[in-house]
């Protein structure tokens, strides 16, 4: 063990204490796998209800005091940046959890092989139909949402089948450069997210508009704002952060918008503790769904920024979304969404302590970081003449059971995209070298 980890109980851990491990596997609690800062005493209640003792690291302890507990704040200091190192404390803002009314309970009803089939077209509609709304409001046309609405019940029926196709599919345009790509994957995060809440489909629909929508307003702004938003001047800023009317005018405008959209669209940028725009409002005024779509929006600018050298991946992102819950983000949507997405999402590039190399193809619900991999690369990087998939989950239970003196097959890291030369999106549907087809890959999603 380390000179710098010390056992403790839980209960007597203080505020600056930062926790390293636990007495029990990470993926069996909401807690991030990088560890995290004691901040207050709700965090200490947290963890008694999954461990009896952890293990602190007294090198990364923080003074008492470090960070500021308030009550709640009416104005906004600062915006949250996600790209931030700052360490002043943000303000701390607790509600009591979301309850559900009457939620629903879905199952999967086809396999992510014939849900990817069966959802292809529907992905390159909901771009084409969301470009539609775009190209109307630039050349000033009239706007019809209709498309959209029909794309956002395609989008939701097809969640509700099998939650990891589309995000599977959205995989597949990372290169594309339209403004309005970073909604049509967020309104794939928002969907398998409120599907894991239990929304039922009207809300559903609702949200997926909302967040598809919700950045029209960006046509209204000059080319200056756009794509350097991370280096706007104050006076910049305030005229981007605009874009919000802009977008609710819009929708204003337009004959028969669904309840709930235009106000996902308002309040999609509104943070927990105050400091989103354009209102400042915190938690308790900031509508549901809006909360979802405002998560969603923010995780996505993590692991695709503007910039794509400043990406995250989906580990880093989830663990920084963590640090956040009761800041910009309520703690228990916080928490449910990382159950939703897991820490390595479908598609995700990973390598396993086999020095194989895979990509997730789905996930386990009650066991989110043993999801299940399509190797493509063998220990020594080179590519596999078919794809294999593995349940990381089966094989490790299987080895446990049988008393295994080798160890289980377990995701060492997840990889930036591209890595070992390898094209994910060929990979993902038509094979990366002539050695591949879909049909190889079918066959072994089907096989897993």
């Amino acid at each position: 063990m380390s000179d710098n980890r010390m056992k403790i109980e839980v209960n007597s851990l203080e505020e600056g204490m930062f926790v390293s491990d636990l007495d029990r596997p990470w993926h069996e609690t909401p807690f991030p796998l990088q560890g995290f800062y004691i901040r207050v005493d709700d965090d200490v209640k947290a963890l008694t209800d999954y461990c009896k003792h952890v293990y602190v690291d007294v090198k990364r302890q923080k003074s008492k005091g470090s960070y500021e507990k308030h009550a709640e704040t009416d104005k906004p200091k600062k915006k949250v940046d996600s790209n931030s190192n700052s360490n002043a404390p943000e303000p701390i803002v607790k509600l009591p959890p979301i309850v559900i009314k009457a939620p629903q309970s879905y199952q999967l009803s086809t396999t992510i092989k014939k849900e990817i089939s069966r959802s292809d077209k529907l992905h390159k509609h909901v771009y084409e139909a969301i470009g539609h709304v775009f190209s109307a409001i630039e050349q000033g046309g009239e706007v019809s949402i209709k498309e959209t609405e029909t794309v956002a019940e395609g989008m939701v029926e097809s969640v509700v089948r099998n939650p990891d196709a589309l995000v599977w599919l959205s995989k597949m345009n990372d290169e594309d450069a339209h403004s309005y790509q970073h909604s049509v994957k967020s309104s794939i995060w928002a969907l398998v997210f409120g599907r894991h809440l239990g929304l039922n489909k009207v809300m559903l629909k609702s949200l997926a508009m909302g967040v598809l929508l919700s950045k029209i307003g960006k046509t209204k702004l000059t080319t200056d704002l756009l794509g350097n938003e991370e280096q706007l001047s104050a006076d910049q800023q305030t005229e981007y952060q605009q874009y919000v009317q802009y977008s609710v005018a819009l929708l204003n405008d337009m004959d028969d918008i669904p309840c709930g959209v235009s106000s996902i669209v308002e309040y999609h940028q509104e943070r927990h503790n105050g400091t989103g725009f354009p209102k400042g409002v915190t938690g308790e005024k900031i509508p549901l769904l809006a909360k979802i779509a405002g998560l969603v929006d923010f995780y996505q600018d993590l692991i695709t920024p503007p910039d794509a050298r400043l990406g995250l991946s989906p580990l880093d992102a989830v663990s920084r979304l963590y640090g956040l819950r009761n800041i910009a983000f309520q703690q228990d949507l916080v928490e449910r969404f990382i159950e939703a997405v897991g820490v390595y999402p479908t598609g995700t590039l990973v390598e396993l302590n086999s020095q194989e190399v895979g990509i997730v193809t789905g996930h386990n619900a009650d066991r989110r970081l043993l999801p299940k991999v399509m190797v493509v690369l063998d220990k020594h990087k080179q590519p596999l003449k078919c794809g294999k998939v593995i349940d990381l989950k089966e094989q490790s239970e299987s080895k446990r059971k049988a008393r295994a003196s080798h160890e289980a097959l377990y995701i060492k890291d997840s990889l930036p995209k591209g890595a070992y030369d390898i094209d994910e999106n060929q990979y993902l549907l038509s094979g990366a070298t002539s050695r591949w087809s879909w049909r190889h890959i079918a066959g072994s999603l089907a096989a897993g």
